[in-house]
Parts: C-alpha cells; structure tokens; sequence
C-alpha cells in the first residue's frame, strides 16, 4: 500500500502521475507561485512617473522579495528531503504575500482609478489568483489522517486554533470597516484578500492534520515578519493599515498565539483511535444492521 498510496485526493494512484511524490509536487506549486511573485515585483502599479509605486520598493518588499525568496528555499530543501512538512511551511509562508498583493491590486483594479493602473496591476492580481489556487489545491489534496495509523493533532489544540482564527477574522473586519467603511467591490476584493492569512488559521483548525498545523503557522510567523519589517522599513513613518493588511497590535498578538498554538498543536499530535475518549463513535445507531434483525 505504502509504494501505490495514492496522492491525497487524487483520482488516480501514484504509479500512473509524472510527479508521484505528494511533497514535491506542493514545493513545486510553492517554487511556482513565489517565482511569479517576485516577477511582479518589477511591474509598477499606478501609471506614473513620480513616485513610481511597486511593490518591490520599500516598505513592501518583504513581502514580493523576503517572503518569497524565504518559501523558495523551504520548498527546494522539502522536494530534496521529500518532507511534507516543509513543503506546507513554504506554501504557509507565501499567504501574506498572495494576501497584499490580491489586496493592492484588486483594490486597484475595481476602483475609479482603474484607467490608471499600470501593468502591475494585472499581474499582481494573477499572482494573487494563482496563489489562492494554490492554497485551495492544497487543502482539497491532503484529507484527514486514517484512524489508528497516523498522527493528528488534539481536539483541544485544534479548538484553541479554530478560536483564535476567529479572533484574527474579526480583528481585520473590524479594522477594515473602521478605516474605510465604504461599501465597493474594490472594499470587498481588499478585504476579502486580507482575511487570507485569518481563513488559513480557521481552514487549517478545521482540518486537523499535521502538515496543516504547519502552514498555519507558516502563515502566521510570516505575516507577524512581513508587518514588522515593513514597519522598520518605511523610513520611520511607519506603514499603513492596508499595506500592514489591517493587522494592528491585536492581529500582531494574534498571529503570534495562531503560530504557537499551530506547533504546539503540530508537535504534540498522537495517533488517534476507535476507542479515544476525544473521538466519538455511534455504535448504537438505528441503522446498523445485527444477525438477529428480520429480514
């Protein structure tokens, strides 16, 4: 079974695909998506001459740049290991970047100022859009552990997880309806973009598995970095909300609880059965058919 296992959620086995290992084939989507983001980065958003806005100046840059380049090597020690693990902590760590990029250009891009955009604008929203596919690509192809064969990590720590997703949803609605409470489809892509990383933490506590403990707090970690140097990046004035994807002191707390509990969480799994009290089996349901019922 363990040399035909199938790829999770494929429809076929292993033997029959060009890349038969599960962990090579999410670090090359992670090679993939990065590579195109720093692509993106040499694009200029707005068509103007001064000052020309990219995201690959400052304060930006750590995430078409630092992040990227951080999820390339992840990724190129995951496909030489063959190690699941990493290869879910690249695909984690390229979330904030898909995030602001979606964010600036779908803002861009369905706002007034559209006439104006440059060839960055569209670009960065492919990158976006292909990093969302990406992250939905992931989620759907790896299902849960098998009972009794692998490890997963507990109901508590993937409640406490699931908890404090929800705290980071609510803290960047909150945020965006405060700074800019406009209603607009350039207001819906924006935000919608900027609960990437939240959605992450909350897809990841309900999965349940290692690998998605992982990218959760791959994800995390990431965007808490990317804040932070942007932040010392921007020549001491700071960044503003949406460039920082309304994270604020309560995201940064956040984010930083999500990381820990994801590790915890990853780090602590055990493998569940049958008879775990955690798990609950209805061995008494009506539908079950005994020798002695009537035919």
């Amino acid at each position: 079974m363990a040399e035909d296992a199938l790829i999770a959620g494929a429809a076929a086995p292993a033997g029959t695909r060009w890349i038969r290992s599960a962990p090579v084939l999410d670090s090359i989507w992670s090679l993939l998506v990065a590579g195109v983001i720093v692509v993106s980065s040499f694009f200029p958003l707005v068509d103007v001459q001064n000052p020309l806005f990219r995201t690959g100046e400052a304060p930006l840059r750590v995430y078409v740049l630092g992040l990227p380049i951080l999820a390339m090597a992840a990724a190129v020690v995951a496909m030489v290991r063959r190690s699941g693990l990493l290869a879910a902590v690249a695909s984690g760590v390229l979330v904030p970047s898909i995030a602001l990029l979606g964010s600036l250009a779908g803002a861009l891009f369905f706002d007034a100022v559209s006439p104006f955009t440059d060839v960055g604008t569209p670009v960065a929203l492919g990158c976006a859009a292909l990093g969302v596919i990406m992250l939905i690509r992931w989620f759907v192809y790896h299902p849960a552990p098998i009972l009794d064969v692998e490890s997963r990590p507990s109901l508590l720590s993937a409640r406490a997880l699931f908890a404090v997703g929800l705290v980071l949803v609510a803290n960047v609605v909150v945020a965006s309806l405060r700074d800019d409470p406009r209603w607009s489809a350039s207001f819906v892509v924006a935000t919608l973009f900027m609960l990437l990383v939240p959605l992450v933490v909350v897809a990841s506590a309900a999965v349940r598995t290692v690998a998605a403990n992982a990218l959760a707090a791959g994800a995390a970690s990431a965007q808490v970095v990317a804040v932070v140097v942007s932040m010392l990046d921007g020549d001491g004035v700071g960044v503003a909300s949406v460039f920082a994807l309304r994270t604020g002191g309560v995201g940064v707390v956040a984010l930083g609880a999500a990381a820990a509990v994801a590790a915890f969480g990853a780090v602590t799994a055990v493998v569940e059965s049958d008879s775990d009290p955690d798990v609950t089996v209805d061995d008494d349901a009506d539908w079950r058919w005994a020798f002695d019922d009537d035919v």
